[in-house]
């Protein structure tokens, strides 16, 4: 099915006049992969020297609506992030402990007998060694539970910072959400992003997730409703480039706390282990290390991606199935670490 070209192209660059050290491919060349992947849009924000330097918005939000540099993406797992700070400001604030078993404030009901319950910490939850699946419709019965005793190996998990999420909700007597904003919206100048669906959100401005065909997904608005921990993150390139930023200054961290956040300790593979939250890639040539998170779902690839040595960060947000290629293209071709983080992948 043809689909109208792409119909936006959005750039804001900074006034800083900084050498760059992290190199975009030209428009041209991005606008002909969104065509050949069959991508309506693609988000990319540039940070040098800890500083959002370059923002661009390509392509159409759906079809005959041109995407503008305040597109609101879906981005999926990068939910976590945002759930990972929240957690971390609270424990640098001395409010909660990473290793305080959970089953204080919340157990969940399909593990409510089972020992290890008593054992689940926030630690084990953002190191993904929890024993939980990543969804408990995953398990035969559709019942969550636990695969192995939390901290004992590693195994990926959206329903681990789910259940963080009804921890700290119960604990700190507030909706997720409101403390994501009091926390780390307010705190890091992000107004245009949200953990759940409010309809004050400006709905034209959604780069709607489509398939390889271009086709448009349904976007479940009632599904949104409800707060999510690990899913469902909706944001813009400029948010999140003030996510990245806050990361690599520490805002709202201890120097202790971000040294347990970047500490690799759930080994993925050679070079890659999950410290707390994010994946760390360990001792890439140039000396530097990255810290990397991705969301990926139906017709949403994403990822951010921070070098702190350098202060330098790539953010790449897609609105379609076809969206993975030219994210991984985006890595390789923009950093000098880019195709070493690549191959370990």
């Amino acid at each position: 099915m043809k689909k109208s070209i792409f119909l936006g192209i959005w750039l804001v660059y900074s006034t800083n006049t900084l050498s760059q050290s992290v190199t975009l491919p030209s428009y041209t060349s991005l606008l002909t992969e969104l065509k050949d992947s069959g991508v309506p849009s693609v988000g990319i924000g540039i940070i040098e020297q800890g500083k959002v330097t370059k923002k661009v918005v390509l392509g159409d939000l759906k079809e005959g609506i041109s995407a503008d540099i305040d597109a609101i993406f879906d981005t999926a797992s990068i939910a976590k992030s945002i759930t990972t700070m929240l957690t971390l400001h609270l424990v640098s604030l001395g409010l909660f402990d990473l290793d305080e078993p959970l089953f204080s404030y919340w157990v969940d009901p399909d593990v409510s007998s089972d020992p290890y319950s008593k054992i689940i910490t926030a630690r084990h939850v953002l190191g993904h060694t929890t024993g939980f699946k990543n969804w408990r419709y995953l398990e035969e019965d559709g019942k969550l539970k636990f695969n192995f005793k939390p901290g004992e190996k590693v195994q990926y998990s959206g329903e681990g910072f789910e259940y963080l999420k009804e921890a700290l909700s119960r604990k700190f007597n507030l909706p997720f959400e409101i403390l994501v904003r009091k926390y780390i919206f307010s705190a890091y100048g992000m107004t245009s992003s949200h953990v759940i669906w409010h309809d004050s959100i400006d709905g034209s401005k959604i780069a709607i997730a489509h398939n390889t065909e271009r086709e448009p997904y349904f976007f479940d608005i009632e599904e949104r409703r409800k707060s999510s921990a690990a899913d469902n993150f909706l944001t813009t390139v400029g948010d999140l480039g003030s996510l990245g930023i806050s990361v690599l200054k520490k805002t709202g961290l201890t120097n202790e706390v971000y040294a347990e956040m970047i500490k690799p300790r759930s080994k993925v593979r050679k070079g890659v282990a999950f410290g707390l939250g994010w994946l760390v890639f360990e001792d890439l040539e140039n000396g530097e290390y990255a810290l990397l998170n991705a969301g990926s779902d139906k017709g949403v690839n994403a990822i951010i991606l921070l070098l702190p040595k350098s202060k330098r960060g790539l953010i790449a947000l897609t609105n379609g199935d076809g969206g993975r290629k030219i994210v991984m293209q985006l890595i390789g071709r923009s950093l000098d670490v880019g195709n070493e983080i690549l191959s370990r992948l």
